[in-house]
């Protein structure tokens, strides 16, 4: 039998938000517990007929089209982060976002993270009597985002 040998801990993973300065420094949202990375492809489909035989059953021909990514993430609230995560959800310009697998050192690959341009748009807040206030967001792609390992 054979095991994974490089297992995550979700602990490990959070979403960063940079500040839009130069050099760019980004800040874990704090709170976040669920968070999430998704990239999706389109494809254009096209049915292509057996020109010798009509009757035969076509084959779909796919092409690659565009691609697109997002992040999801809900927690807890951390107040003091509640402004900077408004201000980008208002702003309507993209923030950079990162998507951070932050290993602690082995001799395997440590680290590295998903960056890009995303804007805000999802931003949920709830609170239920006796329990602590929740947020959500989820952050959709507005360019590229880019794997940077973190070897």
């Amino acid at each position: 039998m054979a095991y994974t040998t490089s297992k995550l801990k979700s602990t490990r993973v959070y979403i960063a938000m940079g500040d839009g300065g130069a050099p760019e420094v980004f800040s874990p949202i704090c709170g976040i517990t669920t968070k999430g990375f998704q990239q999706t492809r389109q494809t254009n489909d096209t049915t292509d007929w057996d020109c010798a035989d009509p009757d035969a059953s076509p084959i779909t021909v796919r092409d690659v089209g565009a691609k697109d990514w997002s992040m999801t993430g809900s927690g807890l609230l951390a107040r003091s982060l509640l402004a900077d995560v408004q201000a980008a959800f208002d702003s309507g310009d993209p923030t950079n976002f990162r998507f951070v697998f932050d290993e602690k050192p082995t001799d395997e690959i440590v680290g590295g993270f998903y960056e890009g341009p995303g804007i805000i748009t999802d931003l949920n807040v709830t609170g239920e009597n006796g329990q602590y206030v929740q947020i959500s967001i989820t952050i959709s792609g507005a360019d590229a985002v880019q794997f940077v390992n973190g070897s």
